[in-house]
């Protein structure tokens, strides 16, 4: 029994916090930090309070003098750093502190008011895509799938996740904060009910962007006549049914999607990486909802591979 004392405690003195160092005190701390993740105690993103919490000055001088403490300033320099922390979730100041997480969730949508952006250039057309009548988005405010009733257009969200394109992933911090667009100032992590607002109010179209230039007005609507989303939809769905003739039924709409897109590229000098703009997103690459992913042969015909829904 005497050794089982000794051992638990000498545990709790490994466990506490006069005796970490600094590699320790981090990782208890993030340790801490992600406890308040499962404990339900805040509704708020984690990353906002870490952001606000660490540029506090009692967080600053613990990490800064932590290796000059002795036990018992250590001891209280955690207290601290706790006490700081629960005051924080318990009067969360209602302000962005740049933690990010609005933009990992998601691209903004763009409304009427943000043309003038795009006419000044603080928003390259080639980081823009049109969601075409019909076309599935998400939702930020109830985190779900839908299909989108009129057309959107978005800014461009980063290959293989939601995170907005404008987003530095290693700041946390938008690269357009300045020129960003408005449904990005009206979107709060602990109020969702402005940026609610703002949703019902016009969105930009292409037409807006393009309206001026006629024939381009005609092509795009041919386009949309020729090639939408609920063509390849039910295209698709015959596959899944297992029509003998529906693979076929698939790729001429895909050929012809692409052939399309680049004839009229080539025709009015379209930049190729405003094409999703002008356009929309391609069949090739809206492919993979249906579960398959379009593979270009050596000879270049194409075929489908299923993949993951």
């Amino acid at each position: 029994m005497a050794y089982s004392n000794l051992a638990d405690d000498a545990k709790l003195l490994i466990d506490s916090p006069a005796y970490w160092d600094e590699e320790t005190l981090r990782k208890k701390w993030m340790d801490y930090l992600e406890s308040f993740i499962s404990s339900g105690e805040i509704t708020m993103p984690i990353e906002r309070f870490q952001r606000q919490i660490e540029s506090t000055a009692d967080y600053l001088e613990t990490m800064q003098d932590w290796n000059k403490m002795d036990g018992s300033a250590r001891l209280n320099a955690w207290k601290r750093l706790i006490e700081a922390f629960k005051k924080l979730a318990r009067e969360a100041l209602p302000a962005c502190v740049q933690c990010g997480e609005c933009c990992r969730k998601g691209s903004p949508t763009l409304h009427l008011e943000d043309l003038e952006l795009l006419r000044l250039g603080n928003i390259p057309w080639s980081q823009l895509i049109a969601l075409r009548e019909g076309e599935p988005a998400y939702s930020p405010f109830d985190e779900e799938p839908f299909l989108v009733s009129s057309e959107y257009i978005k800014v461009r969200e980063k290959s293989g996740s939601s995170a907005c394109v404008f987003l530095d992933d290693q700041t946390s911090q938008c690269r357009i904060y300045r020129d960003r667009p408005v449904q990005c100032r009206a979107q709060n992590c602990w109020d969702a009910a402005p940026a609610r607002q703002l949703s019902r109010l016009p969105y930009l179209s292409r037409n807006d962007i393009f309206g001026e230039v006629e024939l381009l007005g005609d092509i795009i609507a041919e386009h949309d006549l020729r090639c939408s989303f609920k063509k390849l939809s039910e295209a698709f769905a015959s596959l899944a049914e297992g029509e003998g003739s529906a693979v076929d039924r698939v790729l001429e709409q895909l050929a012809y999607e692409d052939h399309y897109r680049h004839f009229f590229r080539e025709r009015l000098n379209i930049p190729e990486d405003t094409l999703d703009l002008v356009f929309g997103r391609s069949f090739v690459d809206l492919a993979p909802l249906f579960g398959f992913r379009v593979v270009t042969e050596p000879d270049g015909s194409r075929c489908l591979i299923p993949d993951m829904p």
